[in-house]
């Protein structure tokens, strides 16, 4: 039976003068006359409604109020054992994720994986703008989220011994904003990292969405917030100052329409570039992932990262189609009028966003600026190169593979091309090592369709024995509700799985000899030391994960029957990283109108009409000049006859006036 201390605050509370800012230690416990209640869970940290709504999918009488900007608490899920000298056990500590703006510790139930002898972390972090607004400046360097797990972690390395775990062996696993939340840990350079291994799930620091670049102005959006909730946006300390003055719960639900391209993430409360550092805080990150990477600059420990086989599912699924479509498939042209879509959005996005930048850079320059308006995107010819990426070539006609074409898609965009990419410079490292899974397993009761496959998250139930909720209601799950009924074979594959990472976690290996062992599960005999009776299915689970090397990228495909294979989607991973940043370079000069291609003439043509063109001048300047001369000739002549007339009228006169 398993010990959980739950709601240990690791830092002070951070509301009133201690929003925006990094953490504090919390205040001394006096234990000697004060007993803590570590009994029940304390608040998650504010989010957005729509995020709420995702944890209440896991437990479903999560209350509104049990959303708090005092959220700095962690959880302790630990083996019960009373003697103090024994050895002291591996921790496994836990970030989740949410896309830095939701999720919560209380999701993730660590009470079955501890049973596997190791000490299980979990904890809550600051969220959306209250965790990650940053104005660029010393006194609003943005980061809080990433500094509160940076105080978490220390908090375990300083006090887990006291829970019979060990701070030599701490491994740190971290689920989307939580994976590329560990790969930004890994690169800061003046700061323990005070965890020993590390697991990245869907997510590293190469993401796209993982930070918000310099470029994308992170002052202006904390502006933008500023604005709505009608506070001086031009000083930046008086800024701050004013929304420490607002209510938490407002500023949270005042930045979740601010725009931002969702090739990016779709909101900017993102980890930002610190390069400010004090007497007590250092920053995390002071360049570009990237630019650290290549320079060799992130810590050189053993990795595991993976993904699931179709972690763009249901990022797939919320796009504006008919499910009826999905359900049967897409036709070739179905998948190019999505491809349209797909393309149009970035391409709309890219041309907001450069309207934005442009307003950005006028206003801070006192000089007049070109604008860049009159070169467009070649739009078409980006949904050309997708559709020849995205096409199924052997079957060009499978409406099942287009469709399943289209997941990965966006999986490769999200996930898989980041993942990739960190992992191949782990691999580049010495000394330790680093290893790949692809998730790929789906249950015969899983609450997807059986065409999303294994979409994102698929694993964590697996990880946190979420199958075996079925037969252990005596658990304190603390209000987490199955969502689906799990068989055997889900029970089987969550063993394979829980064991896997534990092993990592003590060894350093997912597979130590080359097999999975030291594990009985404690409601069954085993009469072998492997994780499983050596039935003929069992024996198919256990094999050796091996690490990757650069000449040898393998990964385990983790499925109903796992096997080693190579290679996983690198070829996509090039695409999104390499090529696709270069498709928005290229620029169309804009034509107002089409020209008919009969109407464009060549050189002879136009000799030919030059010609004609000429004579017609020249024969209309002859009859002009004609013309000229018949109507001076005919003027002069009624002149000539109006005089005589005139003189013979003064003859007439005159004769009569001799008489």
């Amino acid at each position: 039976m398993d010990i959980v201390f739950l709601g240990i605050p690791y830092a002070r509370p951070p509301v009133g003068l201690y929003r925006f800012k990094p953490p504090l230690p919390p205040d001394p416990w006096d234990t000697k006359f004060l007993i803590y209640d570590a009994t029940h869970y304390r608040p998650s940290c504010l989010q957005p409604a729509s995020e709420q709504e995702k944890i209440r999918q896991f437990i479903p009488n999560f209350p509104p109020s049990n959303f708090s900007e005092d959220c700095l608490y962690l959880n302790i899920f630990a083996p019960n054992r009373t003697d103090r000298y024994m050895p002291k056990l591996p921790v496994i500590v836990f970030i989740h994720g949410g896309d830095f703006i939701g999720g919560s510790s209380q999701i993730y139930n660590g009470f079955v994986l501890a049973q596997r002898n190791v000490v299980v972390v979990t904890f809550n972090y600051r969220l959306g703008p209250l965790g990650f607004l940053s104005t660029k400046t010393l006194n609003g360097r943005g980061n809080y989220g990433l500094f509160d797990q940076r105080m978490a972690l220390k908090f375990v390395y300083d006090n887990i011994r006291e829970f019979n775990g060990d701070p030599e062996n701490i491994t740190v696993i971290g689920h989307e904003a939580g994976a590329a939340s560990i790969g930004l840990h890994l690169l800061s350079q003046n700061t323990p990292l005070n965890f020993r291994r590390a697991v990245m799930m869907s997510g590293s620091d190469l993401c796209k969405w993982s930070i918000i670049q310099d470029e994308h102005y992170p002052l202006e959006q904390a502006r933008f917030l500023a604005r709505r909730l009608t506070c001086n946006d031009r000083n930046v300390d008086v800024l701050l100052d004013c929304l420490r003055q607002r209510n938490g719960l407002d500023i949270t639900n005042s930045a979740t329409n601010i725009w931002f391209p969702d090739e990016f993430g779709g909101h900017p409360w993102r980890p930002a570039i610190d390069t400010f550092t004090d007497d007590f805080i250092q920053p995390i990150f002071t360049r570009r992932p990237i630019e650290l990477r290549r320079l060799g600059l992130f810590a050189n420990i053993s990795v595991i990262l993976g993904t699931t086989s179709d972690d763009g599912a249901i990022h797939f699924a919320q796009q504006p189609i008919n499910l009826a479509v999905i359900d049967k498939g897409f036709s070739p042209h179905d998948q190019h009028a999505y491809l349209n879509m797909f393309t149009n959005r970035r391409v709309q996005d890219r041309y907001s966003f450069e309207r934005q930048t442009f307003a950005y850079e006028y206003a801070e320059t006192d000089y007049v600026l070109p604008r860049g308006g009159d070169m467009y995107l070649d739009e078409e010819g980006i949904t050309t190169v997708l559709k020849y990426k995205y096409a199924h070539w052997p079957q060009p006609d499978n409406m099942t593979m287009l469709r399943q074409r289209l997941i990965d898609l966006h999986s490769d965009e999200h996930t898989t091309c980041c993942v990739a990419d960190a992992a191949r410079f782990h691999a580049q490292r010495t000394f330790n090592s680093s290893y790949m899974y692809v998730f790929a397993y789906h249950s015969l009761t899983s609450v997807y369709p059986y065409w999303m496959g294994a979409p994102r998250g698929s694993e964590l139930d697996y990880l946190f024995g979420m199958p075996f909720i079925n037969d252990s209601q005596w658990m304190p799950w603390h209000g987490i509700q199955r969502r689906q009924v799990f068989t055997y074979v889900d029970e089987e594959i969550s063993n394979y799985t829980m064991q896997l990472f534990v092993n990592f976690a003590r060894y350093g290996e997912p597979t130590p000899g080359g097999f999975l062992r030291e594990y009985t599960p404690p409601s069954l005999e085993r009469p072998s030391g492997l994780i499983y009776s050596p039935s003929g299915y069992a024996l198919r689970l256990n094999i050796a994960w091996l690490p990757q090397l650069v000449q040898n990228m393998t990964y385990l495909l983790i499925d109903r029957y796992p096997c080693l294979q190579t290679n996983y989607r690198f070829d996509a991973a090039g695409f999104w990283s390499e090529y696709w940043p270069t498709a928005f370079r290229r620029r169309l000069t804009p034509i107002p109108t089409k020209y008919y291609k009969h109407a464009i003439m060549n050189h002879r043509d136009t000799t030919i009409v030059m010609f004609f063109l000429m004579g017609g001048l020249i024969l209309s300047f002859i009859i002009l000049i004609i013309l000229c001369g018949i109507l001076f000739i005919r003027v002069r002549t009624e002149s000539k006859q109006h005089t005589n007339k005139n003189i013979i009228n003064h003859k007439q006169t005159k004769f009569i006036n001799n008489e």
